[in-house]
């Protein structure tokens, strides 16, 4: 979808569009949101970012999924210009030095190369990055760059972001934006509760600090048992990211002892062909921090090398997919 043909949706005469979600914890899904609704989301953004009719809005992103469409939206609330590109791993090709962009949404993949290339680009004011988790290593470099980059919360469901949080190098909690106020059930799952007063429960294990606040620890569907103990693969990855020098997930395999054995899959970079050195080093880095960062049973037992990680359309390392195929190992 380009941004003309959304743009022709948007301004048609329903009250709904139909969106559909990521994939990235199975099949997507279609979901209606009502346009009021959108134009809700879009305003409290808006606010947030002091978004006006003089500024100018661009998106890196399709407009298959709510990032763009919700770039849409709050141009549209603002009466001010949105761009757009054709998504690749290499954006803002044509955007010039000197211009002004007040409010860029961007992944983290092209996040890494906006970061190699920042020179070229001076009057970019906000980068909203979402679609999955920033890794350690590009947290580290945002922080110390020039950018002022937010990393986003939310859904399809929610009209993209309901919660950001600025990127820094220490692990900050996301804050919920105007309105929008966050507490766990009793499976420790974030609810979301809108300023209509609706509930939305979502599939992610969370630690709440306040109204306000939260950490989210990983998705409730990736949570591994072993030994008895329960681990969240992506509360693990966050510490041992400034350690291991590749892209890398953890996921786990069938185990007669444990039940669930950690596993920790590399991503071979490339022209490296050595996979035996690579899991060696691996497992030193691993040997080495179990104890400073207190481990334990939720150490990896096992690493492996992929040539390549799976990964959905949008980015996201594919996990179902990973599990699948570290089940050949």
């Amino acid at each position: 979808m380009t941004q003309e043909e959304f743009e022709k949706i948007w301004q048609d005469d329903s009250d709904f569009v139909i969106c559909h979600t990521s994939g990235s914890t199975g099949e997507p899904k279609e979901i209606k949101l009502s346009k009021d609704f959108m134009r809700q989301s879009a305003v409290r953004t808006n606010e947030f970012f002091g978004i006006i009719s003089s500024c100018r809005l661009h998106t890196c992103l399709d407009f298959e999924y709510i990032a763009s469409k919700m770039m849409t939206v709050r141009a549209d609330e603002a009466k001010c210009v949105l761009t757009s590109e054709v998504p690749t791993s290499k954006p803002l090709g044509c955007i010039g030095q000197e211009e002004t962009i007040d409010l860029l949404s961007v992944v983290p993949a092209q996040m890494e190369w906006i970061l190699d290339n920042s020179e070229r680009w001076n009057g970019i004011r906000h980068i909203l990055i979402g679609g999955s988790a920033i890794p350690k290593m590009m947290r580290r470099r945002i922080a110390l760059s020039s950018f002022d980059a937010w990393e986003t919360y939310g859904m399809t469901e929610t009209a993209s972001h309901i919660a950001l949080r600025k990127v820094e190098e220490e692990d900050v909690p996301f804050v919920a934006l105007e309105g929008i106020s966050v507490e766990v059930d009793d499976d420790g799952c974030l609810v979301v509760i809108m300023p209509d007063g609706m509930r939305l429960v979502t599939n992610d294990i969370a630690i709440v600090e306040s109204a306000k606040e939260f950490r989210i620890l990983g998705r409730a569907d990736n949570c591994v048992i072993s030994g008895g103990i329960k681990i969240m693969p992506e509360d693990l990855e966050r510490k041992l990211g400034p350690f291991i020098a590749f892209d890398y997930c953890i996921s786990s395999v069938p185990d007669k002892k444990w039940g669930e054995k950690l596993v920790l899959a590399v991503e071979l970079s490339e022209g490296t062909n050595d996979e035996d050195l690579i899991k060696d080093a691996v497992g030193v880095r691993l040997k080495q921090y179990r104890k400073i960062l207190d481990l334990g049973v939720k150490c990896p037992k096992d690493v492996v090398c992929l040539k390549e990680l799976p990964r959905t359309v949008n980015g996201k390392i594919d996990r179902k997919r990973l599990k699948s195929m570290l089940s050949v190992f």
